[in-house]
């Protein structure tokens, strides 16, 4: 089976268009509702003041600034997320589990199967986000080869977090500027869809002179764009799975 950017979008589409009351039901209770909070309740995560010449003086700073944000945030923070990988590990579920499951049972069985998976995708953050730190295009590399490790997990669920991880990286191999052009794509029209209301209801927030209400409703359209990307990516990486697994018989 040929895996090229083209056919990954269209499956993606594909599933999407079959799917979509499910997959906005599902991804909008367990990814929109967290992330909507995150960006509506959590401060922004402070940065080194560059006002402060002497170095050690902005570290310390910076230190300073940081515990008092995760003090404020932190827990807050890390549920959100994890509620959100919640509910990618639902859809995964939903669309991999040989035995077809209804939403009740994915959640159940999405779970059960959560300590895993959660520490996969843990495993494959470090490095990616790493890559993403010193150069985009290596991180996205990276985010491409490890991006079959939760579809794995619930299609094969007998492998453990570390045993996805490194399937992904061999399953992968065939298709790998395919997978990357997949996810360039996604990350690019976040970017370009998202970065508009972001602007705006920081501007809303300040110089448009304090406005709540305006700034929820564009928090709001902040939130939805996220959740699409967050569905595509993984709507892309069970497409990914099932050609690359199909191919390999």
């Amino acid at each position: 089976m040929k895996i090229t950017l083209a056919a990954l979008l269209s499956d993606a589409w594909a599933l999407f268009r079959r799917d979509a009351d499910l997959l906005l039901r599902v991804a909008g209770i367990f990814v929109f509702v967290p992330t909507y909070a995150l960006l509506l309740l959590v401060g922004p995560l402070p940065l080194p003041d560059a006002a402060i010449a002497e170095p050690q003086a902005r570290a310390q700073a910076w230190m300073t600034a940081l515990d008092s944000w995760v003090g404020d945030y932190g827990l807050g923070s890390v549920a959100a997320y994890a509620i959100t990988y919640f509910g990618l590990a639902v859809v995964y579920c939903l669309f991999l589990d040989a035995g077809r499951p209804t939403v009740g049972a994915a959640v159940q069985r999405a779970a059960r199967r959560f300590p895993r998976f959660i520490l996969a995708m843990v495993a494959v953050s470090i490095p990616a986000g790493a890559g993403m730190y010193i150069l985009l295009l290596p991180g996205l590399w990276l985010m491409s080869r490890f991006m079959l490790a939760g579809p794995l997990l619930f299609a094969q669920p007998q492998l453990g977090a570390m045993q996805a991880v490194g399937r992904s990286w061999r399953m992968t191999r065939p298709a790998q500027l395919s997978l990357l052009g997949a996810i360039v794509t996604v990350y690019l029209a976040a970017i370009l869809a998202g970065q508009p209301f972001m602007l705006l209801s920081r501007w809303l927030g300040g110089e448009g002179g304090g406005n709540p209400v305006g700034v929820a409703l564009v928090e709001a359209l902040a939130a939805g764009v996220a959740t699409l990307t967050q569905l595509a990516g993984a709507l892309i990486a069970i497409a990914g799975y099932r050609r690359l697994s199909a191919s390999a018989r």
